[in-house]
């Protein structure tokens, strides 16, 4: 059996296997289950999308929205499952690979300066994931500060951890970089998802301002001068970003 997550841009908007692939029947103008290979479709709920390596879509009969669509494990697939099912919120993290090395630069294009906001860009990118990657501190209720990784699996056993908060476990297997598995209360569960989810969307929030400022800048000595962690101007700041900075203390100083 084949798994897949669906996202439209930086929203995850579902799960499939290929069981879910359909092709549209002209004669009777229904879709049918297919093959991968004869797929212009596939369904997740009640909701139909496209992804661009599927046969052409050949009727204007059934509304789909285009996606990308990712190969996973069974393992990712029945954790997303549950998350959905549980009602909970899933985000994407910026999308390159943080194991992907950059391009050697071309010495005309490196010139350029789209040429240089796109690599600037991507190397923030990298940056972003790795820092989420690494993880966050939290001092629990013994009082220590422990170090938490946040790896996509890491972000997938929290959903987990969640729901077992929820079904009312109240000792609950998990482990700090470093430390030996132990049971942790739901109360010091609920520490670690919290910080985690402030954590992963003050980068997410962070990166995406970074970007737009990026985008605006005029010079190629500007640009190259950007490191992750610069303050950005408050015109570049989603009302999100602008919330949590004055959540951590970031002063309108430290933003112009």
């Amino acid at each position: 059996m084949n798994y897949y997550k669906l996202i439209d841009g930086e929203t995850f908007v579902g799960i499939a296997t290929q069981l879910d692939f359909r092709e549209y029947q002209k004669k009777h103008n229904i879709l049918l289950a297919c093959t991968e290979e004869t797929a212009q479709y596939v369904q997740s709920e009640d909701t139909l999308y496209h992804a661009n390596w599927m046969k052409p879509v050949s009727t204007d009969n059934f509304p789909y929205t285009s996606v990308e669509m990712i190969a996973i494990d069974e393992e990712e697939y029945n954790t997303l499952r549950e998350a959905i099912e549980a009602g909970k919120e899933i985000i994407v993290e910026p999308d390159t690979p943080v194991e992907e090395e950059p391009l050697p630069p071309d010495p005309i294009e490196e010139v350029t300066i789209d040429y240089v906001k796109t690599s600037k860009i991507s190397e923030m990118n990298n940056t972003c994931n790795k820092v989420i990657t690494n993880g966050f501190d939290t001092v629990l209720s013994d009082g220590e500060k422990h170090h938490f990784s946040l790896t996509t699996q890491d972000q997938l056993n929290l959903i987990t951890l969640s729901t077992l908060v929820e079904s009312g476990e109240t000792a609950i297997p998990y482990h700090a970089d470093g430390e030996l598995c132990k049971f942790y209360s739901a109360d010091d569960i609920g520490t670690i998802i919290t910080t985690a989810t402030s954590f992963k969307t003050y980068h997410v929030s962070y990166f995406n301002a970074l970007r737009a400022y990026i985008e605006s800048l005029e010079t190629i000595e500007a640009i190259r001068a950007i490191v992750y962690g610069t303050p950005i101007p408050e015109e570049y700041q989603s009302e999100v970003l602008k919330v949590l900075n004055a959540q951590i203390g970031v002063s309108d100083e430290e933003n112009t």
